[in-house]
């Protein structure tokens, strides 16, 4: 009977003891550390220490180490020369924060001045390896080790910027026959960092998807390479464009410009880069006694253009008995095109050339009067307009004003047939040429030329695709031709 109790008894125990819940503490109770990662520098980065930007940060950043129970880690980097031992360092820096960052911020100066201290001399290699070592006071875990090659301060140049031309939509139309006028570049002044050293400047230009490390062709900036600016004649850029495989001077060369600066061994790019837009073109005005506003050449007669002819410019008209010729530029006679002496053409390319001879009415009339600046010939003939339409009001219609009502021209009182408007469209528009009320007479370009910003439009034509921007508009009624002057 005892030994039964005793067996019921150790029953009871053991179901007691299989029915309480056990629970354990699954908290770390030692000073351990996890691993971490470097996560920049890249290895094998190369890094040269700029003498003129000696405050110019370096930053070496790391994954945080999982911490023990208690007791944050704290971190240094160390960095040895690749021919020693990383765990013998010549260089040793505590990370941000008293060592509690998993970051390191360097100037260039410190780093510069460690290596110094070491007895690498001033802009020589120093080809290190480094690693991250992470520290609780209990445990040490070392990053792994990663090669970096810094070379210390010697020549340097200061940062700098681009002062213009400035990145723009707008794209600047040169004449690239002119020898005088020029394209101006300018930036910030870079200073060298050794005391007594020169900086030097190249201007280099790229296609919009290109590298400034390969460019398309580079110019060096005035005095030699000294100043911080460039002056390129129009005539010396479009042939800088052409030797660099844009020859078409009727596309818009769109480039992207950056400045090299050099100091003796250092190069430097300047901080940001500019877009510029060119366009190779040439306008053509008539000025003389037979023309409008005789030998006004601030107030010139403006020239049509040939769509199919990019070099042949037209005017039909009335003219004075008197002579005429021909410049390039709005309120100057550097460049002139004029009489070769025997009715063909000839140019004045810059200030110092000879001025050519002028062409001549004999009697007042309507005519028709043709230049072509590439053929370099010329002609005149009489224009019958007794039997045209003399227009009350001819306007300019489009979505940018609502194809509503026109906005008015004015008439040329010289010539009744030549109507002008200077216009600023805020945004890509289409727009036609129409008289003040009603359809029945309206012109337009042919589908071809619905792009161009100049031709010839006829009677119920297409509408012309204008981009935003200010311009000159002119619109002759007796031949249709129209010209967009970029203002």
């Amino acid at each position: 009977m005892k030994y039964k109790i005793l067996y019921t008894l150790l029953a009871l125990v053991a179901f007691a003891f299989g029915c309480k819940k056990n629970t354990y503490d699954e908290d770390s109770k030692g000073e351990a550390l996890g691993t971490f990662a470097a996560t920049a520098p890249a290895n094998n980065t190369m890094l040269v220490l700029n003498s003129a930007t000696p405050g110019k940060t370096i930053e070496i950043t790391w994954t945080a180490a999982k911490p023990g129970v208690s007791t944050a880690p704290t971190y240094k980097w160390v960095a040895a020369l690749k021919t020693g031992s990383i765990d013998q360092p010549i260089i040793e820096f505590p990370s941000d924060n008293g060592g509690k960052a998993n970051t390191l911020t360097l100037t260039q100066k410190q780093l510069d001045d460690a290596l110094k201290a070491k007895g690498i001399a001033d802009g020589a290699k120093a080809e290190l390896i480094w690693r991250v070592v992470a520290d609780n006071g209990t445990v040490k875990v070392n990053g792994d080790t990663f090669n970096i090659s810094v070379t210390r301060f010697g020549d340097g140049v200061s940062n700098f910027i681009l002062y213009g031309p400035v990145s723009s939509a707008d794209v600047i139309t040169i004449n690239p026959i002119l020898t005088e006028q020029t394209l101006n570049f300018k930036w910030q002044k870079s200073f060298a960092g050794k005391a007594g050293a020169n900086t030097t400047y190249k201007v280099k230009f790229i296609k919009p998807d290109g590298t400034f490390e390969t460019p398309l062709f580079e110019l060096t900036s005035n005095n030699n390479g000294l100043d911080s600016n460039l002056n390129v004649s129009y005539k010396d850029f479009d042939a800088a464009l052409t030797a660099a495989g844009l020859a078409d001077q009727s596309a818009v060369a769109t480039l992207k410009w950056s400045v090299e600066a050099t100091s003796g061994t250092f190069k430097k790019f300047s901080d940001y880069t500019n877009d510029v837009s060119v366009l190779r073109d040439v306008s053509l005005f008539m000025v003389g006694s037979a023309s409008e506003f005789s030998w006004d050449n601030g107030n010139p007669t403006y020239m049509y253009r040939d769509e199919t002819n990019r070099g042949n410019y037209i005017y039909t008209g009335y003219l004075n008995a008197g002579d005429f010729k021909f410049i390039t530029v709005v309120g100057s006679w550097e460049t002139q095109y004029g009489n070769d002496g025997s009715n063909g053409v000839k140019l004045k390319a810059k200030g110092s050339d000879p001025d050519p001879g002028t062409y001549n009415v004999a009697t007042a009339g309507y005519y028709t009067v043709k230049i072509d600046i590439n053929a370099l010939t010329f002609s005149i003939s009489p224009y019958d307009a007794s039997g045209a339409t003399v227009y009350n009001s001819i306007g300019i219609i489009g979505g940018f004003n609502g194809w509503g009502n026109i906005t008015a021209m004015s008439k040329s009182t010289f010539n009744p047939h030549i109507w002008t408007i200077t216009q600023t469209i805020t945004a890509d528009t289409e727009m036609k040429f129409r008289i003040d009320t009603g359809w029945d007479v309206n012109w337009g370009p042919v589908e071809a030329n619905v792009n161009g910003k100049y031709g010839k439009a006829v009677r119920d034509g297409k509408n012309i695709n204008m981009k935003a921007g200010t311009y000159k508009i002119q619109f002759n009624d007796l031949t249709g031709d129209y010209i967009f002057y970029n203002k």
